[in-house]
């Protein structure tokens, strides 16, 4: 049965820990028999920043392989964190069996990234962190919120860990 839910984007960062986001969007995807799609969304650098490169490094090319770098360095962190998920979860990687998953890297402003990827893929749900520590001040942090709002499909959102 799939409950209409065919392609689940999960988001996750790199700075933290992703095991519990990927976690519940595995689980979902086994539950549905959904697609998986995993995301990190590279923040943009800021204007002042591209502007001080651009000031002093004239040479566009060399621009062009920076970015390509950030870009090629968020994957392989991705591509380790998923792999490093998988060798902690055995179980689900039985049960996830041979489901779809496919890996992207985009650069941008996140919850936008996050939404129009979703549009694009056609995704019936985000899965993704609260991005706090905790729930005291506020449920869900700037990106999550972005999402939420953004977002023409439902949007889980994993609560922190709670060590």
């Amino acid at each position: 049965m799939s409950h209409g839910i065919r392609r689940i984007l999960c988001c996750v960062g790199l700075r933290t820990d992703s095991d519990k986001v990927l976690a519940h969007a595995v689980g979902l995807a086994v539950a549905t028999g959904a697609k998986l799609d995993v995301l990190h969304a590279v923040k943009s650098l800021s204007d002042d920043v591209v502007n001080t490169l651009r000031d002093n490094i004239p040479d566009r090319g060399i621009l062009e392989s920076l970015r390509e770098r950030r870009l090629k360095e968020a994957r392989e962190v991705l591509d380790e964190q998923i792999e490093t998920f998988w060798s902690r979860h055995p179980d689900l990687r039985e049960e996830f069996g041979d489901g779809e998953m496919t890996r992207s890297v985009l650069e941008g402003y996140p919850a936008s990234v996050i939404t129009d990827f979703a549009t694009r893929a056609g995704s019936d749900m985000i899965v993704l962190a609260a991005n706090k520590r905790n729930f005291s001040a506020t449920y869900a942090g700037k990106i999550t919120k972005g999402v939420i709002k953004r977002s023409r499909v439902p949007v889980v959102v994993v609560p922190p860990c709670h060590d």
